[in-house]
């Protein structure tokens, strides 16, 4: 009986020591086995979708008078009446809208040799594809759709969503013959209609283009309620194959009714809205007659685009340290990286080279365990380095919360580009 005692817990404790010795290995192991890196984007999901909407004015005949009836999705020679950037963030389902005046001074994707031109003349000369080309440029964004639709076409939405109840703020009226365009408003709340939205929409002739945004991001906010009342939300998806008809985009269908079911989980999201930035001044150029511009402000342009297209809270990253690692031979990318996360809010406490010299892809060590933390330094990380990896390591008291090491594709980057605050002229 005894023998069998001792030896029961022989085997005791030789399975505690057994289990202590695998216990300690796997500790050791963690402290001595390098970081493993995946994908940055894959890990980290909530990248931001950026969709510009684009309202086009009705081309002019040989006499010079508007075909209000265009077919939308064959549109040549047309300029974009209104454009706004739409971002989506599809996990936290944030939503904002930047208005982009017509009149902005800017260059024209594939015009550089003409000098500056509107922003609202780019769609004429090139397409939806000009007008990306020249909007990725200025503001230094990714455009991953764009949504063509004319007045037919809005009009024809709002109607089979029920229409938009908003206080109409003055009365308005305007006659415009060559655009077939009649605008007669009372003032007052009321329930508008498809062609009456547009009336509201278009009307322009109290001030200038930035007056008339400010009613379009109003209208945006009463569109926004009237879409979540009971059994108008529930109509998305049998309307779609009816704005199809009203829309030219590069979506796919699937692409399309995606968007059309994470817009059915907006409601009590609060809308961002905001205009770029800026003032209006006449300008003459080289070889050009005087012209009237939206001249946007650069340093202003960036704080807004920071909020609205990139998801920046600097109070928020206040509270998160960051070390910038140099992992290549270009000298001055961990000041210039540092610099940048700085101006976003990031406790930057620490800048260096990295152990060596080649790094190819950029990489983020995660000691946080924090995945809101972690979400914020990958946004600012995936704007300028889409195939950045991602490692995670354990906590470090005495260390930050990530350490960032660059490699040759943020060298690439610098390169080619102003380092990363965008292309405002």
């Amino acid at each position: 009986m005894v023998l069998r005692a001792a030896a029961i817990a022989g085997i005791a404790v030789a399975a505690l020591l057994l289990t202590g010795g695998v216990a300690m290995w796997v500790v050791l192991n963690g402290l001595t086995n390098p970081v493993h890196y995946d994908s940055l984007a894959e890990e980290i999901p909530g990248t931001r979708v950026n969709i510009l909407v684009l309202g086009l004015d009705a081309p002019l005949d040989a006499r010079l008078r508007a075909r209000p009836e265009f077919d939308i999705h064959t549109a040549t020679g047309s300029r974009t009446d209104t454009m706004m950037l739409v971002s989506v963030d599809p996990e936290t389902t944030q939503v904002s809208v930047l208005s982009l005046p017509r009149d902005t001074r800017t260059i024209i994707a594939g015009r550089e040799n003409y000098g500056y031109d509107k922003l609202g003349h780019a769609h004429a000369y090139g397409g939806p594809e000009m007008i990306v080309g020249t909007l990725t440029r200025l503001l230094n964004v990714p455009i991953h759709y764009y949504v063509r639709i004319n007045s037919a076409g809005v009009a024809r939405i709002i109607d089979l969503l029920g229409g938009v109840e908003i206080y109409v703020e003055k009365r308005m009226h305007y006659v415009d013959p060559y655009q077939d365009l009649v605008i007669d408003l009372q003032p007052g709340l009321q329930l508008l209609d498809g062609d009456k939205a547009v009336q509201y929409l278009r009307y322009r002739s109290d001030g200038s283009d930035i007056d008339r945004i400010e009613r379009q991001q109003k209208f945006i906010r009463a569109f926004k309620e009237q879409l979540f009342q009971l059994g108008t939300i529930s109509k998305l998806p049998s309307i779609l194959d009816e704005v199809v008809d009203c829309v030219d985009t590069n979506m796919t269908a699937g692409e399309m009714l995606k968007y059309a079911r994470l817009a059915a989980k907006l409601d009590g999201v609060d809308l961002e809205t905001g205009t770029l930035p800026g003032e209006i001044a006449t300008i003459t150029d080289p070889g050009q007659d005087p012209r009237s511009y939206w001249v946007i402000d650069q340093d202003e342009c960036a704080r807004v685009i920071d909020l609205l297209i990139w998801g920046v809270d600097p109070e928020a990253n206040a509270s998160i340290t960051v070390e910038v690692r140099n992992g290549t031979t270009m000298p001055g990318l961990a000041a210039t990286f540092a610099g940048e996360l700085e101006r976003q809010g990031y406790d930057v406490i620490g800048i260096g080279d990295a152990d060596t010299t080649d790094f190819v892809k950029t990489r983020i060590i995660d000691r946080s365990r924090d995945r809101d933390k972690l979400r914020c330094v990958s946004r600012a990380v995936l704007r300028y380095l889409p195939d950045a990896q991602l490692g995670r390591a354990r906590p470090d008291e005495d260390g930050a919360d990530f350490t960032i090491i660059l490699g040759v594709d943020y060298a690439s980057f610098v390169a080619t580009s102003d380092g990363g605050q965008g292309s405002l002229p």
